[in-house]
C-alpha cells in the first residue's frame, strides 16, 4: 500500500507515440526517449514525460528480437536540451514477445548511458523504461550507477492505467473488500490500494467521497480543507457531532478519526490548510488523482492548473439547487467533470474568466467586491447555496463511480467514456445528460507536464513557501 519512491508519467497520447515507435511490426527491439519534468515530494518522487523523441533509422547498428544496438550520436542535442531545460532523460526500449525485465545488457547500457547524463544535469533525475506487449517497468539510475526501482508508470487518459512491478502487487486476501473484487475484479482491488487520492473539500460532498473512496479500498487520501465545523455542517458532513461543532474543530480531522474507527485500512493524511498554500499544492502534486469537493470557481481553476502542470486526472463534483422566492423549487442538478491534464472549466465553457475574476475578488477583497458588485461591474457569487445531504450523496457517488469507470472500464467502451467527460444529473427531471470533451485549453497546455517551477505553478503569488493556518 502507498506511493511509491519513485513513478513516472504519460498522458495517453504520449504512451501511443512510444509505443508505436517501440513496436514498428518487424518484431525486434526498438529504441526512443521521453523528455521529463520532475515534480519532488517528501516521500515520491515523480517523473512527468512531457515529450516522446524518436532514434532515427540511421543511428541503428543492429536490430534483433531480443537486442538492438544504436549510436549516441543523436543524443548530442538532447543533452543541450537536457542541460539548458533543467530536464530529465528516460531512456526507452521494447522487449517485443517478452518480459519486462531488464537484462545484462541493459544494465550496461544504462550505466554508461544515464551515468553520463549527470554531467550535463547534475540535479536531474535520469531512468530507463522497457516496453513488452502488455506491461511496463521503469527505473531509476543513478550518478554511480545504481539501479532504483520505479514502482508505478501511470499513463493518464480516457482511462487509468497503471504498470506495477508484480512483486509489488498486493495479494487480494483483506475479508472486507471480497464483494468488492467480486464485482470489478482482483485488478482494479489492486489499482485502488495503490492509489494516493488528494480529495480536496471534507464538507458536504468531500466527507462523503473521502468515506466511499475508504470502503472501495483506496490506499492512501490526501484530505484538504481549511474549514472548522459550525452547527449549520452538522446535516451535510458525515460523522460531524455538535461535540465538533461546539470545539470548531477542523474538518479534515473527521476525515481521519474516521478512517481510524473505520480500521479498513486506509491512510489519511490531513492538510487542514488553504489550498493556494504552496505545501499543500506540492503534497497533492505527489498524488495519483485529485477529487474535487469545492464550491468555488476559482479553486476549481487552480486545481486545473495543479493538473496540468503535474499530469494528475480530476473529477470534480458539484451540486446546484435553485430556489424560488416563493419557496418553490426551481431546479435540482448534480455535475460530475472528468478533466484531463490540460483541460479547464472555461475551456470546457462551465465558467468564463469574468466568473472567475469575480469569485478572487470575493474572497480576496470582499469589500471591493460588495462595491463592484453594487456598481454592476461584477455577477453575483451566492455566499450561502442551499444544501441537501441526499443530492450531495448523489454527486458523491457518481463521482467515485466515474473513477472506477476510469480503473476498471465497465462502460461498453472508449466512445462511452469519452463521452463522459461532463456528466449533468437533473434529479427533478430525471434524466442524465453527458457529453464529450477532447479539447485542451490553450491557456494550460502549454504548461502540460512542466512539474516544479519557480515560481510554483508559474504564479508569482506562489513563490514563497508558508503555512496558510
Amino acid at each position: 500500500m502507498g506511493s511509491p519512491g519513485y513513478s513516472v508519467t504519460f498522458r495517453a497520447d504520449d504512451f501511443e507515440k512510444l509505443r508505436k515507435l517501440l513496436f514498428p511490426g518487424d518484431g525486434r527491439e526498438s529504441v526512443a526517449f521521453a523528455l521529463c519534468s520532475v515534480a519532488s515530494g517528501p516521500d515520491c518522487t515523480r517523473l512527468l514525460v512531457r515529450e516522446i523523441i524518436s532514434l532515427p533509422d540511421s543511428a541503428y547498428l543492429g536490430r534483433g528480437s531480443d537486442e538492438v544496438a544504436w549510436s549516441t550520436r543523436p543524443l548530442i542535442p538532447l543533452l543541450g536540451r537536457i542541460e539548458s531545460e533543467g530536464l530529465s532523460l528516460l531512456k526507452c526500449h521494447s522487449h517485443p514477445g517478452g518480459l519486462t525485465v531488464f537484462s545484462s545488457l541493459d544494465d550496461e547500457s544504462d550505466r554508461g548511458l544515464l551515468s553520463a547524463c549527470y554531467q550535463w544535469s547534475p540535479s536531474g533525475i535520469h531512468g530507463s523504461l522497457v516496453l513488452s506487449d502488455l506491461d511496463a517497468a521503469a527505473r531509476i539510475v543513478t550518478e554511480s550507477g545504481q539501479f532504483l526501482p520505479v514502482g508505478v508508470v501511470n499513463v493518464v487518459g480516457d482511462r487509468l492505467r497503471s504498470f506495477r512491478p508484480s512483486q509489488l502487487e498486493e495479494a487480494v486476501s483483506a475479508p472486507e473488500q471480497r464483494r468488492l473484487v467480486q464485482a470489478f475484479g482482483g485488478g482494479t482491488y489492486r489499482a485502488l490500494k495503490g492509489l494516493r487520492i488528494a480529495v480536496v473539500g471534507a464538507s458536504g460532498i468531500g466527507s462523503l467521497v473521502a468515506e466511499a473512496l475508504q470502503r472501495t479500498g483506496v490506499g492512501e487520501l490526501l484530505i484538504v480543507d481549511d474549514d472548522r465545523v459550525e452547527v449549520v455542517n452538522l446535516n451535510r458532513i458525515l460523522h460531524a457531532t455538535q461535540g465538533d461543532a461546539s470545539a470548531r474543530g477542523h474538518k479534515t480531522r473527521i476525515v481521519g478519526r474516521s478512517a481510524l474507527e473505520m480500521g479498513l485500512g486506509t491512510r489519511v493524511m490531513e492538510f487542514p490548510a488553504k489550498l493556494q498554500d504552496p505545501n499543500v499544492i506540492q503534497a497533492i502534486a505527489g498524488c495519483d488523482l485529485i477529487m474535487g469537493c469545492v464550491d468555488n470557481r476559482e479553486a476549481r481553476h487552480l486545481l486545473c492548473r495543479i493538473a496540468a502542470f503535474y499530469l494528475l486526472p480530476y473529477i470534480d463534483a458539484g451540486v446546484a439547487i435553485r430556489a424560488e422566492a416563493n419557496g418553490e423549487i426551481g431546479s435540482i442538478t448534480a455535475g460530475i467533470h472528468y478533466l484531463q491534464p490540460g483541460q479547464s472549466f472555461i475551456s470546457r465553457g462551465v465558467f468564463d474568466l469574468e466568473a472567475l475574476r469575480a469569485d478572487s475578488l470575493q474572497r480576496n477583497d470582499p469589500e471591493h467586491y460588495a462595491e463592484q458588485r453594487k456598481q454592476g461591474y461584477v455577477s453575483g457569487v451566492e455566499v450561502e447555496r442551499p444544501a441537501v445531504m441526499p443530492l450531495n450523496m448523489i454527486a458523491a457517488g457518481f463521482s467515485v463511480m466515474e473513477l472506477l469507470a476510469r480503473i476498471h472500464g465497465y462502460r461498453e467502451g472508449l466512445e462511452e467514456d469519452q463521452r463522459a467527460a461532463d456528466t449533468l444529473i437533473s434529479v427533478d427531471m430525471g434524466f442524465i445528460r453527458q457529453q464529450p470533451d477532447q479539447n485542451l485549453c490553450l491557456g494550460l497546455s502549454r504548461y502540460l507536464g512542466h512539474g516544479d517551477t519557480n515560481p510554483l505553478l508559474g504564479m508569482p503569488a506562489l513563490s514563497l513557501r508558508e503555512d496558510v493556518a
